[in-house]
């Protein structure tokens, strides 16, 4: 492109020619077998790969008639015209006029009744979200986000519609206006979800802690990938544990205590400012250090579900992820060491032990409940042995990190009805874990350094030699620690 704005005089002038070509006739076939027949004009986006993606999802959420639903960026009107088949009472909006004029045309010849609105989520304020959102909140909103950064643009690649339709040149990012007007209370109510769109090649590896932070759950729950290696990924996003009680106590024995005792709704919190007799792995003691976020959820009530140390990493490497996109800090500040803790780089420049996870089970002869803890050091210890979230220069108190872990721990368990459960990145947890052993040092067996190939479905080390699977982290020394 060259230039240093992302739109030059020559891209308007191309686009002034596109304008002038004819209306394109396209088909697109939607999940449940009908074929929509669309005529499109020229700038506005149609139906693709992320399309169909996107129906996909949806059509797997079981919406029920009257469902209020949203679509920003409507495009061609589509994914708006599958969703009055599903039942959906329909509102659109694009910043393209053409858009908009091509959307209300599909859906007035379906006979489908609709609000299409001109205008959308970015930077400037045109009439501000009545405009475009209308002046309720809905159930399912829906957004095929332009998912690629604005480098695409300096790459030269893509045309003037298709650098509109995919790319954001937000510098904040359009994503995070979304879910910052989520977070505010805005546009979904209180149990609604949002599906957006985010790609490999754009914002994919940051949407999720940006959610995590504002006290939104994230989580991916469809995916495809093209053939230069790009993955697109679905995200939903929603209010975690909706009705489920947060308890905040000055001081308590053991915040696992309090949850198995208390509480009966899965999601539900306790964080405490002290622990008497916070409990780590193998009934040792959880260290209680000043401003420390101490919390407890309840994660299963009534199913027989055996957690496995897959689950601790899973929970590990969530958290490793959102202090490190929160902080912006370097790859080796942080990191998880297998199974369970969360390491960080001290002032003085050595890694030592800033959180950790622990799950425990109790069960009743039918019932089953299982208990989730996780304690993580705001600030470093005064001797130096345990790091803290600040040496990663984050000012957090213990109520806003609390908020944010809430989120995670609903976009790892949290059952919702139509929403696919969470699924484990093993490709990720994995590389998680060796990055861990790169920067503490491999474990050691009985004073010989394990071979590590990688893990097994429990999240166990699969190791070469006679005893191919190692997973009890007792039996295991650490060189640097």
């Amino acid at each position: 492109m060259g230039g240093k704005e992302p739109f030059e005089s020559a891209h308007a002038e191309e686009e002034i020619q596109r304008l002038a070509r004819s209306a394109q006739h396209v088909q697109w076939s939607t999940p449940r077998g009908s074929v929509v027949d669309l005529m499109l004009p020229p700038t506005v986006y149609p139906p693709r790969e992320d399309t169909t993606l996107l129906a996909s999802v949806l059509n797997g959420q079981r919406l029920s008639n009257g469902t209020q639903w949203l679509e920003i960026g409507c495009g061609s009107g589509a994914l708006s015209l599958f969703a009055a088949e599903l039942g959906c009472t329909i509102t659109a909006c694009d910043v393209n006029p053409m858009a908009v004029a091509c959307t209300r045309k599909h859906l007035q010849a379906a006979g489908i009744d609709a609000d299409v609105l001109e205008g959308g989520p970015g930077p400037g304020e045109d009439g501000g979200l009545s405009q475009w959102g209308g002046d309720r909140l809905y159930d399912v909103v829906v957004w095929n986000t332009p998912y690629l950064s604005s480098s695409a643009l300096a790459e030269g690649s893509l045309g003037p519609m298709e650098e509109a339709a995919f790319t954001d040149t937000d510098s904040k990012g359009l994503h995070v206006r979304l879910i910052e007007m989520l977070a505010e209370g805005r546009l979904l109510n209180e149990q609604g979800i949002a599906y957006i769109t985010v790609s490999s090649s754009g914002f994919a590896e940051q949407t999720p802690a940006e959610a995590w932070r504002r006290g939104l759950a994230a989580r991916t729950v469809a995916q495809t990938q093209f053939d230069d290696g790009e993955v697109l990924s679905v995200l939903a996003l929603w209010r975690p544990y909706t009705g489920s009680p947060i308890h905040s106590v000055g001081a308590t024995k053991s915040t696992n205590d309090d949850v198995l005792a208390f509480s009966s709704k899965p999601g539900a919190s306790v964080r405490a400012e002290q622990q008497t007799e916070g409990r780590g792995r193998h009934g040792r003691r959880w260290l209680n250090l000043e401003d420390a976020m101490m919390a407890s959820w309840l994660v299963e009530d009534g199913l027989t579900w055996m957690h496995s140390t897959m689950d601790q990493l899973r929970v590990g490497e969530a958290l490793v992820r959102l202090l490190k996109g929160w902080s912006v800090c370097g790859e080796n500040e942080i990191c998880l060491k297998w199974p369970n803790d969360v390491y960080i780089r001290t002032a003085e420049g050595r890694m030592a032990k800033a959180g950790g996870v622990l799950f425990e089970a109790v069960s009743q002869g039918r019932k089953h409940r299982l208990v989730l803890g996780i304690g993580a050091n705001t600030r470093a210890s005064s001797g130096g042995e345990f790091a803290g979230i600040a040496d990663l220069g984050l000012d957090l108190d213990a109520a806003t990190l609390h908020s944010a872990v809430h989120a995670l721990v609903a976009s790892l368990f949290e059952s919702l009805d139509g929403l696919p459960p969470s699924k484990v990145d093993s490709i990720r947890i994995e590389a998680a874990v060796m990055h861990g052993f790169s920067l503490l040092g491999k474990p050691l067996y009985r004073g010989e350094e394990l071979a590590v190939d990688g893990l097994n479905e429990g999240g166990a080390l699969i190791i070469k030699g006679d005893e191919p699977i190692m997973d009890d982290p007792e039996l295991l020394t650490w060189s640097t620690l």
